[in-house]
C-alpha cells in the first residue's frame, strides 16, 4: 500500500520512567501532508525532577490537577485503530506507551494487505531508522540536525504555527517534535529514490532485518 494512503500518526512524549508521560503530541499524516494534530500536558505519577523540567519546560506546578495520560485510552486506541504509529527514535515512544498500556486490542496491521488483525501497537515507522537506512552518509541523524540538513525548517515552523500552542512551539515540546518528525518523513519520501515508497518499505527501513523477516512470516510481535 502506498505510504500516503493510510494515516500515519507521528507521536512524541515528554517525560520519563519516573515521572511518567508529562506531555504527548501527535501529528497525523495522510496524502503526504499533516492533516491533524493534538497535544496535552498530563498529570504525573511522581515528582518531575528539575533537570527534566529544564529540558521540556514543564514544571510540577504546571501539572497540578491535570488528568493523567491513562484517561486518554480512547485517543491512543482510536489512533492505532485508524492507522500506524511513528516516531523519531521509536524505542523511546514504544517504551513509554507500553508502560501505560501494554497492547491496544485487536487492530489492523496496515503494512501487509490481507494481514489478520494484530494485538500490538506496532509495526512502527521510525524516522530516525529510516534516515539512517536511506541516508547513511549523514553525519548525524538527530532530528534537529536532519531538519537543518534537509532545509525544511521553514516547513516545520509553518506547520507548528498552525497546530502548536504558542508557548510550546520549540524542540523538546511534544507536538513540535512530532510535527518535525512528520515533516522529515514527508521530505524523505519526496526524494526521487523513495517517492513511490510503500508502507511496507517504511516498516522495513524502520527495523532490523530479523524483525522484518519475522513480520513477513506472520510473527507479529513487532516492536
Amino acid at each position: 500500500m502506498f505510504w500516503k494512503n493510510i494515516p500515519i500518526h507521528i507521536l512524541d512524549f515528554e517525560g520519563s520512567v519516573n515521572s511518567g508521560i508529562v506531555e504527548y503530541g501527535f501529528a497525523t499524516l495522510l496524502g503526504g501532508k499533516v492533516i491533524d494534530a493534538r497535544t496535552r500536558i498530563c498529570g504525573v505519577k511522581s515528582f518531575i525532577p528539575l533537570e527534566e523540567s529544564e529540558v521540556h519546560g514543564i514544571f510540577n506546578e504546571d501539572v497540578i490537577g491535570l488528568a493523567p495520560v491513562e484517561n486518554d485510552w480512547n485517543v491512543f486506541s482510536g489512533l492505532r485503530q485508524s492507522g500506524l504509529f511513528g516516531s523519531h527514535h521509536a524505542p523511546a515512544e514504544i517504551g513509554m506507551l507500553g508502560s501505560v498500556w501494554s497492547v491496544p486490542g485487536k487492530v489492523p496491521d496496515f503494512s501487509i494487505t490481507g494481514c489478520p488483525p494484530v494485538n500490538n501497537w506496532g509495526p512502527w515507522i521510525d524516522t530516525c531508522r529510516i534516515a539512517k537506512t536511506w541516508f547513511p552518509q549523514e553525519r548525524s541523524h538527530k532530528l534537529s540536525t536532519l531538519i537543518e540538513r534537509f532545509e525544511i525548517g521553514e516547513r516545520v515552523e509553518k506547520t507548528a504555527e498552525k497546530f502548536c500552542p504558542k508557548a510550546r512551539a520549540r524542540y523538546h515540546c511534544a507536538l513540535y517534535d512530532a510535527i518535525a518528525a512528520a515533516e522529515l518523513l514527508i521530505n524523505m519520501c519526496e526524494h526521487p529514490s523513495f517517492e513511490r515508497a510503500e508502507i511496507l518499505d517504511l516498516v522495513s527501513a524502520s527495523t532490523s532485518a530479523k524483525k522484518f523477516r519475522e513480520h513477513l512470516q506472520g510473527e507479529f510481535d513487532f516492536f
